[in-house]
C-alpha cells in the first residue's frame, strides 16, 4: 500500500509520513518548495518535485494525478494549504480532504463564524468589513483581520480609529476576547469524531505554536463534536479558542496542524479507515516540540525567570518532532528551509513564517 503525503517542508508532513511507515505503509511525498524535511528522511520512498499550486494550479494538480499513477497511490493525505489546490482537481484515488466549497466556508473567518453559528454553536460577535463605513459602530476595542489569512501575522488589535487600504481586504472586525487560546485538531468520518486532540498554546513563532502538550476540555470537545457533526465533515479539521467564562472559535483550519504530534502511529490506521468504537485519543503525557523554533523564536518570547524555568521544563520535557533516532536526515534538512525562508524574507519584506506557505497560499481565488 502507498500514501501520498504533499507539503513535504512541513513538520506535520514529516511526522505523519513516520507514522505511516512505521505502520508498514510505503510513504511517497510530493512537496514545491527545493527545501524541505521529508525528502531527506529515511520513512519516505520517493520524493517528487512539483510546480508550485498557486501559480501553477493545473500543472499542480496533473503532477499528483501521474504521481498517483505511477506508484499506485491508494490515499492522497494533504497537509497545508496545497490542500486547497489539491481539492481543485480530481484525482484518481481517495484524498483525504473535502471538496474545495466545504474548504472554502472553513478557511473563510466569516462563513465559517456563519456557518457555526447555524449551527446553534457560540460564536463571538464578528461582522464583515469591505470598507471603512462598515466599522462604524463596531464597539472598541476589537480584532481586525483578513477573511482569508493565516499565522495571525496580520491580525491588529484595534482601539481608536484605522485606516483601510482598499486591496487588502475583505476583513473581519471581531470582539476582542479574554481568555487562553486553545487549539483542537480532528480527523473526522462522516460526521463523526475518530482522532481528537485538545492542546493550550504557550511557546509560539509568530503565533503558530512550537511546543505541545494535550489537555482535557469538555466544553471545546463538545464545540467541535457538534460542529463536526452538523457539518457531517470528513478529512482532517483544527480550530483555534479562545477559552475563558465562553469557549468561543476564533478561526477553522480545514487540514492537519500541530495537533497531529500528540498522536502515536494508531493516527495513521485511522487515516487509513480503521474502525473505532470510540475516538482515538493522544496519551495523557505526550510532549512534543519544533526543537529549532523552540531554542529561537520560543526562547525569544520568554519574559521572566519563571517563564524561563518553564521553557527549560518544557524543552527537557518534549520530545523533538523533527530530529527523531534512526532518522537525522530531516534534522538538517530543517537548516536549509530556514535558510530559504530567510533568504526569501529579506527580498520580500515577509515574516519567516509567512515566506514557509508564499507558493501554497490560497485566499478564496
Amino acid at each position: 500500500m502507498t500514501v501520498l503525503i504533499t507539503g513535504g517542508r512541513a513538520p506535520v508532513a514529516l511526522d505523519l509520513a513516520r507514522k505511516f511507515a512505521r505502520s508498514g505503509v510505503r510513504v511517497v511525498v510530493a512537496e514545491s518548495s527545493r527545501a524541505q524535511l521529508c525528502g531527506r528522511s529515511s520513512a519516505v520512498a520517493a520524493s517528487y518535485p512539483v510546480p508550485p499550486p498557486n501559480r501553477a494550479p493545473r500543472a499542480f494538480v496533473q503532477a499528483l494525478a501521474d504521481i498517483v499513477k505511477a506508484e499506485g497511490v491508494r490515499l492522497v493525505v494533504p497537509t497545508c494549504e496545497e490542500i486547497f489546490w489539491v481539492a481543485r482537481g480530481r484525482l484518481p484515488c481517495e484524498v483525504l480532504a473535502e471538496p474545495l466549497g466545504t474548504l472554502r466556508a472553513l478557511h473563510s473567518k466569516w462563513e465559517f463564524v456563519r456557518l457555526a453559528k447555524g449551527f446553534g454553536l457560540a460564536v463571538p460577535e464578528t461582522r464583515l468589513v469591505l470598507s471603512a463605513r462598515d466599522l462604524v459602530g463596531v464597539p472598541r476595542p476589537f480584532v481586525l483581520k483578513p477573511v482569508f489569512s493565516r499565522f495571525g501575522t496580520k491580525v491588529r488589535v484595534v482601539r481608536g480609529n484605522i485606516g483601510l487600504k482598499g486591496d487588502e481586504g475583505p476583513w473581519v472586525a471581531q470582539e476582542l476576547l479574554d481568555g487562553a487560546p486553545v487549539c483542537s485538531y480532528s480527523v473526522a468520518v462522516g460526521g463523526r469524531i475518530v482522532a481528537h486532540a485538545v492542546y493550550a498554546v504557550e511557546f509560539t513563532a509568530s503565533g503558530a505554536a512550537v511546543s505541545f502538550a494535550p489537555m482535557a476540555h469538555a466544553g471545546v470537545d463538545a464545540w467541535v463534536s457538534r460542529f463536526v457533526e452538523r457539518a457531517g465533515f470528513s478529512g482532517q479539521i483544527a480550530f483555534d479558542f479562545m477559552v475563558g467564562e465562553r469557549v468561543l472559535p476564533m478561526e477553522c483550519n480545514p487540514r492537519a496542524t500541530s495537533g497531529v504530534h500528540l498522536f502515536g502511529d494508531e493516527l495513521a490506521a485511522v487515516m487509513l479507515g480503521e474502525a473505532r468504537e470510540e475516538p482515538l485519543r493522544p496519551s495523557p503525557d505526550a510532549r512534543a516540540m519544533i526543537g529549532l523554533a523552540m531554542l529561537t523564536f520560543g526562547l525569544a518570547g520568554v519574559r521572566s525567570w519563571s517563564g524561563l524555568r518553564r521553557w527549560a521544563r518544557v524543552v527537557r520535557e518534549s520530545a523533538d518532532v523533527i530530529a527523531v533516532p534512526g532518522d537525522r536526515g530531516p534534522f538538517r534538512g530543517q537548516f536549509e528551509v530556514l535558510w530559504q525562508n530567510w533568504i526569501r524574507s529579506l527580498w520580500t519584506r515577509r515574516s519567516l513564517v509567512e515566506c514557509s506557505t508564499y507558493d501554497i497560499e490560497w485566499d478564496g481565488r
